[in-house]
């Protein structure tokens, strides 16, 4: 295949993958095949030492070795279905770290286009929810005009959470809009571009993000938008224009808070939640606050039998519902909740030092990507490591997906000085 060609297609499949994360999820696993095939070596095979693109600055390499203890982690798994299922969905984690090694450069090539492409498809999808929203609530208060009275929940409901985000979970919603707003912060809103560029890029687009993720109502979402907040104004205080617009949109996005908290019962009840599990939870609680308390405390029982081997690539599942059984935890048990945390999920099944290997993977690239005042990456794997350790994010492909395809694109040369 000619170069050229070769390039256009990496360009689009890398180019089609950020836009259909947020926007069309559906259509990924396509998406990923093409661009499995577009990475191959076609010019040339692997030369030299492959891992000399990579060092322990990218997130790469430990991913890489942590899914390579979830395969040793077969051994010693009775369950052998649900552990060759769990190595399905996370195989993406091997491929692209191999794929990234025959062609880095690629990656690095078509970064801020594909970021680009990110950042829009972001914030469109969070236009189309309000918009769908907006239509919903309209079309059921006509009918409560006439005397019809639909059944349900309160047509409010719609305005957020999985109401407003019905195909994609509302914490990856909120992650993925979060990191769109670092996007415009770190690397499209320095470019030289033109006036409508800047208004649509720096200004329309995040403010889209921020009453997207609020309407999320995912309270890690709304802790990482607090963090993304205070490390822009830290990293860019400097420019006065920046910290204006800033500080008039922190101003803005609380009042907008304040009126939802105030109008809608569904949003104070987040809170009230969180409050709650915070105080102390019953056996038989039955919000997500509460019962991550519950999966947390099974999960620590069960990293005290087996801390350095876990219980099995396998078997996690199913020793976690044992758990969830003896302890007489109902609605972990019946909805066969995971660890909630990918940090204590790992520890669980593969013991504490596949943990740290994971903890590893976003610890040691924080610190080289601050010495290095990498700012969009430092972002990245700040948003990371909170949501990992409220969900356990790399149990679905969709959590996988956006870890390594941005880990990737945002590894540089390794002794970079360089940041994003």
């Amino acid at each position: 295949m000619p170069a050229s060609i070769l390039d256009r297609v990496r360009q689009g499949a890398l180019g089609a993958v950020a836009l259909a994360m947020p926007l069309w999820p559906d259509v990924l696993p396509a998406l990923l095949v093409l661009l499995v095939i577009a990475l191959l070596p076609w010019q040339r095979p692997f030369t030299g030492l492959p891992f000399a693109s990579l060092d322990g600055s990218s997130p790469l390499p430990w991913v890489l070795l942590w899914y390579a203890i979830h395969v040793l982690g077969m051994v010693w798994s009775t369950n052998s279905n649900h552990g060759w299922f769990d190595l399905e969905v996370k195989l993406l984690a091997a491929l692209i770290p191999i794929l990234f090694m025959g062609a880095p450069d690629v990656w690095r090539r078509y970064r801020t286009a594909v970021l680009r492409c990110f950042l829009w498809a972001s914030a469109l999808t969070m236009l189309f929810l309000m918009l769908r929203a907006g239509w919903l609530f309209q079309a059921e208060l006509r009918l409560r005009a006439t005397g019809h009275y639909p059944d349900g929940l309160p047509y409010t409901n719609i305005f957020y959470s999985s109401y407003f985000s019905p195909w994609l979970h509302p914490s990856y919603l909120a992650m993925y809009a979060v990191f769109a707003l670092a996007v415009s912060a770190f690397a499209v809103s320095r470019e030289d571009r033109s006036r409508w560029s800047h208004l649509a890029e720096g200004r329309i687009l995040p403010a889209l993000l921020v009453v997207g993720v609020v309407l999320c109502a995912s309270k890690i979402g709304w802790s990482a938008l607090v963090l993304l907040a205070a490390q822009v104004l830290g990293v860019r205080w400097k420019e006065a224009n920046v910290r204006r617009w800033l500080l008039m949109g922190a101003l803005s996005t609380a009042a907008f808070f304040t009126v939802l908290l105030v109008s809608f019962a569904g949003m104070r009840g987040k809170i009230t939640e969180a409050w709650a599990a915070l105080q102390g939870t019953e056996d038989t609680a039955h919000d997500s606050s509460a019962a991550r308390r519950l999966v947390w405390s099974s999960a620590g029982a069960l990293i005290a039998e087996h801390p350095w081997v876990g219980s099995g690539t396998g078997d996690v599942k199913d020793e976690l519902v044992r758990t969830y059984a003896d302890r007489q935890y109902t609605y972990p048990l019946e909805h066969r909740l995971n660890a909630h945390s990918q940090f204590l999920q790992t520890a669980v099944a593969l013991g504490i030092p596949a943990a740290l290997v994971l903890l590893a993977s976003v610890l040691v690239p924080l610190v080289f990507a601050f010495r290095r005042r990498q700012h969009l990456f430092a972002a990245f794997l700040v948003l990371t490591a909170i949501n990992w350790s409220v969900e356990s994010m790399l149990e679905v492909q969709a959590g996988v997906i956006f870890f390594v395809f941005f880990a990737a694109l945002l590894t540089d040369r390794p002794q970079s000085r360089t940041g994003a």
